[in-house]
């Protein structure tokens, strides 16, 4: 019962990081104006987090999907008039993100 709602939790988080991402500079909500890398890093982790826990028999797939998940929104970022540009620290920290999310799941396993 519990895979079903991590698994909705990880597509809506998807979702919503997409989203985000995708969003107008300009029309950002005040609240998430904090470090951006941190942002990046933080969202991808508890993606990652979350993914590992829904899809345990498909950790690959997630973790590749997500990193580059994370590279197409700012590619599209680059491409898109948004008032944003594509960062590849952005995408680093997406990456980063993705394996502490993916470690803490490991670290879990082992509890």
């Amino acid at each position: 019962m519990l895979r079903p709602a991590l698994s909705l939790s990880f597509w809506a988080g998807l979702v919503l990081v997409t989203l985000l991402g995708l969003m107008p500079g300009s029309s950002l909500p005040q609240a998430l104006l904090f470090w951006d890398k941190a942002q990046h890093g933080l969202a991808f982790a508890l993606l990652a987090l979350i993914g590992c826990f829904a899809f345990p028999r498909r950790l690959t797939a997630v973790l590749l999907g997500l990193i580059l998940h994370g590279a197409v929104i700012e590619i599209l970022q680059s491409l898109l008039q948004l008032g944003r540009y594509g960062d590849v620290y952005d995408s680093l920290a997406d990456t980063l993100g993705v394996l502490i999310g993916y470690s803490v799941y490991q670290l879990s396993l082992k509890r």
